[in-house]
């Protein structure tokens, strides 16, 4: 048997995490001293959101423990079984070095562990490619090949409703978020070789949101594509935007989710991503 494991940051929707028995080794966030180091996945959406808005800071968030991993592979392997684990970029968090060395403690020959160079919509899509290919009997190997394939032609977008997140968590300054909240732009991200850098700004949502459709579509044509729309509290407005990517891309499988804390504490709510992977012929 080949198990698939990711980490909590593919924020993967709990009907395709149960309907595959998909692992997930959560990252830990640091809300202050008496919420210190709580599992991501562990924590309540709306209470974690409410509590970014009161502070000046945003969370601290660190990788899994070496233990998590090597537990959870050991139990995995025990029978002989294999396993391909796929996680957040290594330009983000050190979870893909942290699995590697769990990995060469316990089966290197039978454990493939995939640095993504993505995180949120786009890994969840590289573990639905990796189900895809098992789904019809292929090997460790040939999941493995399908997950290189994407991480090799993938679109990650997204878009941040103001920059006050960004602000919190260090990644502007306060003149930027002032200037940029005053002139209400939004600033339109995306993965780029592993980071999450700026790509644009946009003045409306409206048009932020038409940004990462024409952004995914020069990055991916007109192939058949997995494809991903996430957000951050703003459901309704995100299933708008979800059917028009539809209408819009080659969509051979298509799906929603959330992102969470490890992720949102740097975008906050009204966050909107878009992720879009090519199908390997």
């Amino acid at each position: 048997m080949i198990h698939i494991v990711t980490d909590t940051t593919a924020y993967l929707p709990t009907s395709l995490r149960e309907a595959w028995s998909i692992h997930t080794v959560p990252l830990k966030v640091n809300m202050g001293t008496d919420l210190a180091d709580q599992n991501e996945d562990s924590i309540p959406l709306d209470a974690f959101y409410q509590h970014l808005e009161r502070v000046e800071t945003a969370p601290t968030t660190s990788q899994p423990a070496p233990g998590e991993f090597m537990r959870l592979y050991e139990r995995l392997t025990r029978d002989g079984d294999e396993v391909l684990s796929i996680h957040i970029s290594e330009a983000l968090s050190g979870t893909v070095r942290v699995a590697q060395m769990a990995a060469q403690e316990i089966a290197p020959d039978r454990i493939t562990v995939l640095n993504s160079r993505a995180t949120t919509c786009v890994l969840a899509l590289m573990v639905h490619g990796a189900i895809k290919v098992l789904a019809r009997g292929g090997t460790r190997n040939e999941a493995a090949a399908a997950v290189g394939y994407m991480i090799d032609n993938f679109a990650g977008v997204f878009l941040v409703e103001n920059l006050d997140y960004l602000q919190k968590g260090g990644r502007i300054n306060g003149a930027a978020k002032l200037l940029g909240n005053m002139l209400h732009l939004r600033p339109v991200l995306y993965l780029n070789e592993g980071k999450i850098d700026a790509l644009t700004v946009a003045r409306t949502r409206r048009r932020g949101l038409q940004q990462l459709l024409a952004e995914a579509q020069k990055r991916v044509g007109n192939a058949p594509v997995y494809a991903t729309v996430t957000h951050i509290q703003c459901a309704d407005e995100a299933q708008l935007f979800a059917e028009q990517v539809r209408q819009e891309l080659q969509c051979v499988d298509f799906f929603m989710h959330e992102t969470g804390p490890v992720i949102g504490s740097h975008v906050g709510p009204g966050f909107i991503g878009l992720g879009a992977c090519p199908v390997a012929g």
